[in-house]
């Protein structure tokens, strides 16, 4: 700000020196050529001198962004509005709207923009951003500028835009493979604690049709006679219901374990799976049910804006209440050290607990995650190794286990 003003000042004193010498020059030279010169001098200095006292900081400055959710890989049209107090006539009027391209990459328009502004009080502009990485990320103050016809006084303003601020993008999903480990049914005796398929074997009743039930559980013959939609009732599994545990703490494969997690809670939101999410960040508020596009949204949200934690600094949530009710419970971690998996066990209440390990690409695993994982097997986890490319069959590998 200091430098700004230093800068107009500078430009100021220019253009009354230069007023100053055109007259002094048509004063001691005399004659028509010089007065013409002073004159012709003196209108384009003036409204230099104008521009400096412009009041360019009561102009507005609003921004619309169409999609303010979005996933990696989508687009959305940002809107810049630019509003002025008065319709004081300016040669032009430059709007440049910083954007970081690490998270997002401009693909139409430009997020600069030169107007010839003339008498209008409005200027608009857009243009489209496309999401590159996962985040909550902010959008910068908006600078504009405006300028004399010679360029001898220009004027800037960083103005904070009203409207949406925030793009927050979704971490991206691929595609997951849910396979039951056995079924444990009320009337049946096979058991097996973990399965995050809705059983459609063994109907029971039926009920009224609702919006998001599936065609296959339409009951035709109640329809046949009734002439009303009625949709099978199926018989209850226990330990279908599955808690989702995210290690967040500091990890080399920590933009993958966020991947592996929101893929699995978008394919449980589909398939209206009875499950629970949290995170070892106590700061992060437990999801009971992932059951709907709401509670799906709020739990990609999180992950969004997840960071890795210090596991010395963060709070550790309350595992006894967090799992209170839990079903099986699936972890996610880069790390998955004996002092976490015990706090976890402890309060599982015999609920049988698997750990995905994800590690990146093809680089090796760590010595101390090698010897981690072997505790947990012998504490009782199940264990499965995960790269990005073995997400899909995932659940498939831990059911062989």
């Amino acid at each position: 700000m200091t430098r700004r003003r230093a800068t107009l000042t500078i430009q100021t004193l220019f253009v009354l020196l230069v007023i100053g010498g055109a007259y002094s020059f048509a004063m001691f030279q005399g004659g028509m050529v010089s007065w013409t010169i002073f004159y012709f001098i003196v209108p384009f200095s003036l409204y230099a001198l104008s521009i400096v006292f412009y009041p360019l900081n009561k102009t507005s400055v609003k921004r619309e962004i169409q999609q303010p959710l979005l996933g990696i890989g989508e687009s959305t049209i940002v809107k810049i509005r630019v509003e002025r107090t008065n319709r004081y006539p300016l040669l032009y009027l430059s709007v440049k709207e910083p954007v970081n391209d690490g998270f997002a990459s401009v693909t139409q328009g430009g997020t600069s923009r030169l107007f010839v502004m003339g008498f209008r009080k409005e200027a608009v502009f857009q243009y489209e951003l496309k999401g590159n990485q996962r985040g909550e990320h902010n959008f910068p103050p908006v600078q504009i500028e405006i300028a004399d016809f010679l360029g001898w006084v220009k004027k800037s303003e960083t103005i904070v835009a009203e409207g949406e601020s925030t793009l927050l993008i979704f971490p991206e999903t691929k595609s997951i493979q849910y396979v039951p480990i056995g079924s444990y049914h009320d009337k049946g005796t096979t058991r097996s604690p973990f399965s995050l398929i809705k059983e459609t074997t063994v109907a029971t009743s039926v009920r009224d049709y609702q919006p998001g039930d599936r065609m296959s559980w339409i009951h035709w013959k109640s329809f046949a006679r009734t002439q009303n939609l009625m949709t099978k009732e199926f018989e209850n599994k226990r330990g279908e219901h599955v808690t989702l545990l995210l290690d967040a703490r500091s990890s080399g494969a920590f933009e993958e374990q966020i991947r592996f997690a929101a893929s699995i809670l978008k394919e449980a939101s589909v398939r209206k799976a009875d499950l629970t999410f949290l995170t070892t960040d106590a700061a992060n508020s437990v999801i009971r049910t992932i059951s709907g596009d709401g509670q799906l949204r709020k739990a990609l949200t999180q992950l969004a804006r997840l960071q890795p934690i210090d596991e010395t600094l963060a709070k550790q949530p309350n595992y006894s209440v967090a799992l209170q009710g839990a079903g099986a419970i699936v972890v996610i971690s880069g790390n998955p050290d004996a002092l976490f998996l015990r706090a976890v066990l402890s309060a599982s209440r015999a609920q049988p607990v698997f750990c995905f390990v994800v590690k990146k690409g093809s680089e090796p695993i760590p010595s101390f995650v090698d010897q981690n994982i072997k505790a947990a097997k012998a504490l009782g986890v199940t264990v499965q190794v995960l790269t990005d490319e073995q997400f899909e069959r995932s659940f498939q590998g831990v059911a062989k286990a």
